[in-house]
């Protein structure tokens, strides 16, 4: 793999610094959210915020 330096390695820790803070996002929901933690399934508001993370996951991995 390629040295990651510059604007590339700036790039890199932006993009990663976004998966981070989706996967935060919705991990300090589902800690909060009463359906969420009662039902032991996602509510909708979990549900978009999961996909975000996934959005964000692919996006990097591309």
């Amino acid at each position: 793999m390629a040295e990651r330096t510059g604007p590339v390695q700036a790039q890199h820790r932006a993009d990663e610094a976004a998966v981070q803070t989706a996967y935060t996002a919705f991990i300090q929901h589902t800690q909060k959210c009463a359906p969420c933690r009662t039902d032991g399934a996602d509510c909708g508001a979990a549900s978009a915020l999961r996909q975000a993370w996934r959005d964000a996951r692919t996006a990097v991995a591309v």
